[in-house]
């Protein structure tokens, strides 16, 4: 029965699921406008079926079994977001498994997904690919989808703007991390800036994605020291709690892989 849940949350489900997790393309139709597009890894995949279908086909034929387990939403009459983990196994990589966390927050408008912004960390699938050892995979949400659905908060929306503006949110120690593995998105950047670029709220609950920008610190293998110092940009998810006016609790998903893949592709002179 679905008459108990918001249509708002009907729609995440749809993606999540009846979607990602059935391998059903055909379910798009139904939750996503056609001038779709994804903001994610710091590149825009834009329109559903010109560019965001192609490339999340490819991540599906690479793992036949996907599954997507879903740890926390936020349902919102204009906005959604979930914290999940992906999992399978990749057949380019000698059958062997892997499972990475990420965020994803959506718009929508008349009833459908309209614009995301999400970070996973690639980085920690990397790593599992090629060691062969999957991270463990924590416990799914017991009623993902059955969350009340809230109106938008503009004052908690501008808590959360300036706790980002703050540049010191990394070292709350409220704040998790989900990427798995050295190094953590707190050793890697000197936050000098940051680039919103979206942030929603209800319900004593928020969702954002940011771009942070700042030097390189170090820590990425592979990277040489000669890039220490360097410009970087590191984009991150995140969903946020707020108890008595303040951030009290977070999870956080930064684009360790891209960041560290620019600063290898960096040419000087």
């Amino acid at each position: 029965m679905i008459e108990g849940i918001s249509e708002q949350a009907r729609v995440l489900r749809g993606f999540a699921t009846d979607f990602l997790t059935s391998h059903d393309v055909a379910e798009v139709e139904r939750i996503m406008d056609p001038d779709y597009s994804l903001s994610i890894s710091g590149h825009l995949f834009q329109g559903r079926d010109h560019d965001y279908l192609p490339a999340t086909r490819a991540q599906l034929e690479q793992f036949p079994g996907l599954v997507v387990t879903v740890h926390d939403t936020l349902i919102c009459e204009d906005a959604v977001a979930m914290r999940f983990t992906e999992h399978g196994v990749s057949i380019r990589n000698a059958g062997r498994a892997a499972s990475w966390g990420g965020i994803s927050l959506f718009e929508l408008k008349d009833g459908r997904l309209r614009h995301g912004w999400a970070e996973e960390d690639y980085f920690a699938r990397k790593v599992q690919l090629a060691s062969g050892q999957v991270n463990p995979i924590e416990a799914p949400a017991p009623a993902p989808w059955d969350q009340p659905c809230h109106a938008a908060d503009p004052e908690a929306e501008e808590i959360v703007r300036r706790w980002l503006k703050s540049l010191t949110f990394l070292d709350d120690p409220g704040v998790v991390e989900i990427g798995v593995g050295n190094p953590g998105c707190r050793s890697v950047i000197g936050p000098a800036a940051i680039d919103i670029d979206t942030i929603f709220a209800g319900g004593g609950r928020a969702a954002f994605h940011c771009g942070i920008i700042g030097q390189y610190m170090g820590g990425f293998e592979g990277v040489g020291d000669d890039r220490i110092g360097s410009e970087m940009v590191l984009p991150v998810a995140g969903m946020v709690t707020l108890t008595d006016g303040v951030v009290s609790a977070a999870h956080i998903c930064a684009d360790r892989l891209g960041a560290s893949r620019s600063l290898t592709s960096f040419k000087k002179g």
